[in-house]
């Protein structure tokens, strides 16, 4: 491995920077999240020309260990392609969303040239954005009193953010141990704050969906924190803390209240007495959207075509009018089933699932860092399967930026504390 370093030191700064902010603000402050985005963009991009044929060739080289991770984040890009060419009702501003995830290809490898302590930073980073979007929900929802808010992005996928932030702080803990005593003692205490808050965030929005997250938090963070390897005791341990939290949550009458609320929407929904409550529509919506897949099954109706295929549902008498007013199936896979076929949902599946394959691969068999820093990898693509599970994450622009640049970080973070190292990464 060459010794000198890949990139010079403000290029290192420079993007740890752009990365910096754009995870402390970019959930919370609109237009900041496009803004850092594309400034990563083209810092990654004068990164791979920046020694010219050294570094071509060090990116080129990362094809052949990442093309698996790149060919996952293209498989919209090609989804659309196909669409344009086979059904033909969408434009070139529809390639804008899925040409974000491919954003990936070019800032791992950048990320991945930083210094290990850069990373270290960027646990703080998560506990800083985390406590800044706990204060922002407290005061959009006044304190979990309200649901009605005015949000550049929905407040369901906000709160569902900070939950991950949160946790990736817990979790980035484990990537102070060389640091002294005291400031790694006060980092603990941050991220602890931090993980604590993104809890709070889910309970202040009182959503019912983002509830399929915390067993995954709770479950990898015992395997993370607990220790020996006993699994029956790990599994011991998530079941009480799971426990602890459903005793607390339950202690709110408005959550309570959000609970008697399912089974009232189940009953008016099977009597007919009332079909459009929030359970009674995205029921609706679920079976609307398997009836559309069975007759769409390979390309879907096309990327702009899911409105126009509701409409027709209603008309039937399939669905009620109102819910072909919803501009999404409420659920990640059934919408792009509906909108790109069985083409999208294994683009879908290989979006999540291909980096969860790298992350075991890679963080098997490594020190505890490498090993954590998997299991944060693991958690981001795992809580994004669950929040897709109740809405439609990737529709938001904040969210599909989030998850390239935090897979991105993370993956970048995992090749440069892996040993071996890759053989294209320059010396930190």
């Amino acid at each position: 491995m060459d010794e000198k370093p890949m990139l010079p030191k403000l290029m290192h700064w420079l993007l740890f920077v752009a990365a910096a902010v754009f995870v402390v603000l970019g959930m919370s402050v609109d237009r900041v999240a496009g803004i850092s985005y594309h400034l990563l963009l083209l810092l990654a991009v004068v990164a791979i020309f920046m020694r010219g044929r050294r570094s071509l060739v060090s990116y080129g080289a990362s094809w052949k260990t990442l093309w698996p991770l790149y060919l996952a984040v293209s498989g919209f890009t090609i989804c659309l392609l196909l669409s344009q060419t086979m059904i033909g009702n969408g434009s070139v501003k529809d390639f804008n969303i899925a040409l974000r995830f491919q954003g990936f290809m070019v800032l791992c490898w950048a990320f991945s040239q930083m210094p290990q302590r850069f990373f270290r930073w960027l646990g703080t980073a998560f506990a800083l954005a985390t406590l800044v979007a706990t204060v922002k929900i407290y005061w959009l929802t006044g304190g979990g009193v309200s649901r009605e808010h005015v949000n550049f992005m929905p407040i369901l996928a906000y709160s569902e953010l900070a939950a991950i932030l949160g946790t990736l702080a817990v979790f980035s803990i484990k990537w102070d141990t060389e640091l002294p005593e005291s400031m790694r003692k006060a980092l603990m205490a941050l991220k602890l704050l931090a993980g604590l808050c993104g809890i709070y965030c889910i309970y202040l929005y009182q959503s019912r969906g983002a509830w399929l997250a915390i067993p995954i938090f709770v479950i990898v963070g015992c395997v993370v924190f607990v220790p020996g390897r006993n699994r029956l005791f790990k599994i011991s341990a998530a079941l009480l803390v799971m426990i602890a939290i459903a005793t607390l949550y339950s202690s709110s009458e408005n959550i309570r209240q959000r609970l008697m609320s399912v089974q009232s929407d189940l009953v008016s929904f099977e009597s007919r007495s009332d079909l459009n409550t929030s359970v009674g529509t995205r029921l609706q919506l679920w079976n609307g959207s398997l009836r559309l897949y069975r007759e769409h099954p390979f390309i879907g109706v096309g990327v702009n075509g899911y409105s126009n295929a509701l409409g027709k549902l209603a008309k039937e008498g399939i669905i009620s009018p109102e819910a072909a007013y919803y501009p999404h199936s409420h659920n990640e896979f059934l919408f792009i089933a509906v909108v790109f076929g069985t083409c999208g949902v294994v683009a879908l599946l290989a979006l999540y699932l291909v980096p969860v394959v790298f992350f075991c691969c890679y963080g098997a068999r490594q020190s505890e860092t490498a090993r954590v820093t998997a299991m944060m990898g693991l958690v981001l693509c795992l809580a994004f399967v669950s929040d897709g599970l109740v809405d439609v994450m990737f529709i938001w622009r904040e969210c599909s930026l989030f998850y390239t640049v935090l897979l991105s970080l993370l993956m970048a973070a995992l090749l440069r504390w892996r040993k071996p190292a890759p053989e294209y990464l320059g010396t930190s």
